[in-house]
């Protein structure tokens, strides 16, 4: 913030409120970092935790570089338009995942009792069915 400041001055900074935004994050976390080192570990700073979400704003900068790219705007727009069949697409994945969860769960469930125990990935239950299942679907951990 301060080499920005420096390099395009003040009144150029303060123009753009982009740079508001920055600035104040950059301000919030320092004061954050001070406060934190005073106190020294003796409050909890949940208060503080929610103004981290700021920095998540940052992000949106990169929208102004949309702006002035042609052919980044028509990739945007085709994106924006084909969103619907990825929806499909996604529940679609949903529910064969669904189906071979209550299938695995038919043939495999309560069958994983080993001798050191049950594994993490099981088919016991809906929830770790699912999750199992998604593991094999993706390949991790296997």
């Amino acid at each position: 913030m301060s080499t920005k400041i420096i390099a395009i001055g003040i009144k150029k900074y303060l123009m753009d409120r982009m740079n508001w935004l920055d600035g104040s994050v950059v301000l919030l976390s320092i004061y954050e970092m001070i406060y934190k080192a005073l106190q020294s570990g003796t409050m909890n700073l949940q208060g503080f935790k929610t103004l981290r979400l700021f920095r998540t704003l940052r992000v949106f900068r990169v929208m102004r570089v949309l702006r002035a790219l042609k052919s980044m705007q028509m990739i945007v727009s085709v994106m924006a338009k084909s969103y619907m069949s990825f929806i499909y697409i996604t529940m679609l994945m949903f529910l064969f995942i669904y189906i071979f969860a209550l299938l695995c769960m038919t043939i495999f469930g309560a069958t994983m009792n080993f001798s050191d125990g049950t594994p993490r990935s099981n088919y016991d239950s809906m929830l770790l069915s699912i999750m199992t299942t998604f593991q094999v679907l993706t390949m991790e951990n296997w």
